[in-house]
């Protein structure tokens, strides 16, 4: 009896040990991918999911292999095998691994490319040597408690299931992919702060397999209700056919100053500064050309804008969650969709892009929108340290090098410079600044957030002077030249508490819950140049997709038929995001009610053109 019992429990430990090896494994596979930063960050659900596929993997394996050990065994060569050149993509592409890149492997010559002969000096050595040494510590112990599946009706019925169970999470059904969507990765109530800005990060977020999973359902494209291509290409026949009567602004330099979270601080009522933050601004948008934006994001995501800004698309017309810039650049084939920066080289421009600090690495992807020089500051610069204010480098450094690549232009063309500033980058906190500019004379805010927001402003404030700065500089240039400056977002700004501030304040909470959305996701903008350029945006408020749209029109440049569209619309559909729709009158729509039949109509068109460009 008493061996009996000692066999029973000998079983039940194997038993045991043989189930708890697949979650081990996923939790290694993570490890390897990402390290120990999975273990803070992941969202439980979606591990919860990733758990799940690990098992209908390992149990698909066991099927066919029939010994525990054995299905450890393959599982763990996997593990060790992705992450290793899961190391090596991240090097040289600034992505991760995609399932879709089972099919890149198909071109030795694609993969030689890219793997260069350095390769072995960019793998995180002491990672994957601690990975390696837990997989083998796993497969031991798989080893001494494997189990045999000896039924041949059970690994039939297994295997089966599990395809089946595939099959039903990959097959696409909006139904079924849209409730996953919900309530495991809660794109719904996912704020955009909360949002990731790379695939890197996304996986980390939501862990490997799910992570995967979770990709595949956000990248789906869908065809539109009402897609009609045949009436795409003949609208964009007839728009190629129009030619705007007032191209009037030549082919001046262009500027764009992409200013981090930037807004007009001095909406909030509830503290008072001993100076004016944002007077630079407000008197040059009253001097020259102001405009109220409409951004696609709140507290973060500035890829979004980057994307409207540089394309004209809008994020309106993509699924809940979609982010272009992470999501729509990743093969090849995407080098041909539509950019104002392609616009530009082809009618004789240099293009080039500055970034404080890139958060999202995007060398790749402005490669695909037609950059002709990519900069990150924080990589490229040699003395980037000595140019920080704050936590990032200053809006006066960044502006520093504006000024002299305008004063040393060597080139024959006219130039189209944006530069991504990062000095009001979050984090937030009154420790930020060594020392202040300006002052807090009066608050009914709690010290804490006083300090916050304080903080906020003194970057504010010297956005303010720097691009005033940067207008007076363009006054002693020759060359005809343009800034376009505008606001990405509004700061995400939370107390230790982790509430968001702004949503506190009266500014944003008015009876109006219209106005009350519209307020927090308006931010700024200004057109400045050194030749009067005078333009009236018809509107109080447009989206970002239609600033440089605006300009490029107006410009004595060939353009493609979708930008002449898009400006032919301007007066239809001036200004829209995910939540709203404001049109020419500022009358603030919810983007499912219904509007006027001419806006109705111009956006079903809109989509149609939208997915047949980007996503067809």
């Amino acid at each position: 009896m008493e061996e009996e019992n000692k066999n029973n429990l000998k079983e039940l430990r194997k038993d045991t040990i043989c189930a708890i090896i697949p979650a081990i494994l996923n939790l290694l596979l993570n490890f390897g991918f990402c390290g120990l930063l999975f273990m803070i960050s992941v969202h439980i659900p979606a591990l919860y999911l990733s758990f799940v596929i690990m098992y209908l993997i390992y149990v698909l394996i066991l099927a066919i292999v029939k010994k525990t050990h054995i299905a450890t065994y393959v599982v763990s060569i996997f593990t060790f095998v992705f992450s290793v050149i899961n190391d090596i993509k991240l090097y040289y592409t600034s992505t991760p691994i995609y399932p879709s890149d089972i099919y890149f492997l198909g071109n030795i010559g694609d993969i030689t490319s890219i793997v260069k002969n350095d390769f072995l000096f960019h793998i995180n050595y002491l990672q994957i040597g601690i990975l390696l040494v837990l997989l083998i510590a796993t497969c031991i112990l798989a080893r001494r408690n494997t189990i045999t599946i000896k039924s041949a009706k059970i690994r039939v019925i297994t295997a089966i299931t599990s395809i089946l169970v595939f099959i039903i999470m990959l097959i696409p059904i909006t139904e079924k992919d849209q409730f996953i969507l919900k309530t495991i990765y809660n794109t719904e109530g996912r704020k955009d702060y909360q949002a990731v800005s790379t695939d890197f990060m996304y996986y980390t977020k939501y862990s490997v397999l799910a992570g995967m999973y979770g990709l595949e359902l956000e990248n789906r494209k869908s065809e539109p209700t009402f897609y009609n291509e045949e009436v795409v290409v003949s609208v964009l026949n007839e728009a190629s056919k129009e030619e705007n009567e007032e191209k009037d602004l030549g082919k001046p330099n262009i500027i764009v100053m992409f200013q981090e979270s930037y807004f007009d601080i001095e909406n909030i009522e509830e503290i008072e500064f001993d100076k004016d933050i944002t007077l630079n601004f407000r008197n040059l948008q009253e001097k020259e050309n102001g405009v109220n934006l409409l951004s696609a994001s709140y507290g973060g995501l500035s890829s979004n804008i980057e994307f409207e800004l540089l394309t004209g698309g809008n994020l309106a017309y993509f699924s809940t969650g979609y982010n272009p810039f992470t999501q729509l650049y990743k093969g090849q084939e995407e080098d041909n969709k539509p950019s104002i920066i392609k616009e530009l080289k082809n009618n004789g421009y240099y293009t080039k892009v500055v970034f404080g600090r890139d958060y999202y690495a995007s060398k790749n992807i402005y490669k695909k929108l037609g950059i002709d020089e990519y900069v990150n500051e924080y990589v490229d610069m040699p003395d980037y340290e000595e140019k920080i204010k704050g936590t990032h480098i200053s809006d006066e450094a960044l502006v520093d090098d504006v000024i002299n690549t305008l004063k040393n232009n060597d080139k024959d063309e006219p130039i189209f410079y944006m530069v991504a500033t990062a000095q009001t980058h979050m984090p937030f906190s009154e420790d930020k600044y060594e020392e202040y500019d300006i002052n807090v004379t009066n608050s009914s805010l709690s010290e804490e957030e006083i300090g916050i927001i304080l903080s906020y402003a003194q970057g504010v404030y010297d956005t303010n002077i720097q691009i005033q700065r940067l207008y007076e500089e363009i006054q002693n240039i020759e060359e005809p030249t343009i800034i376009v400056a505008l606001g990405d977002h509004l700061p995400y700004l939370y107390n230790s508490d982790g509430e968001d501030i702004l949503e506190k304040l009266s500014y944003f909470n008015t009876e109006d819950d219209k106005l009350n959305l519209l307020r927090k996701y308006t931010t700024p903008g200004l057109v400045l140049s050194n030749y009067g350029v005078k333009i009236d945006f018809e509107s109080e408020y447009i989206s970002p997709d239609m600033l440089l749209t605006n300009i490029v029109n107006r410009m004595d440049i060939e353009l493609s038929p979708y930008y002449k569209w898009l400006y032919s619309i301007r007066n239809i559909l001036p200004a829209q995001n995910r939540y709203l729709s404001v049109d020419t009158n500022s009358t603030i729509y919810y983007i499912n009610e219904t509007m006027t039949e001419q806006m109705e109509e111009t956006k079903r068109l809109r989509e149609n053109i939208q997915y047949y460009l980007f996503e067809k």
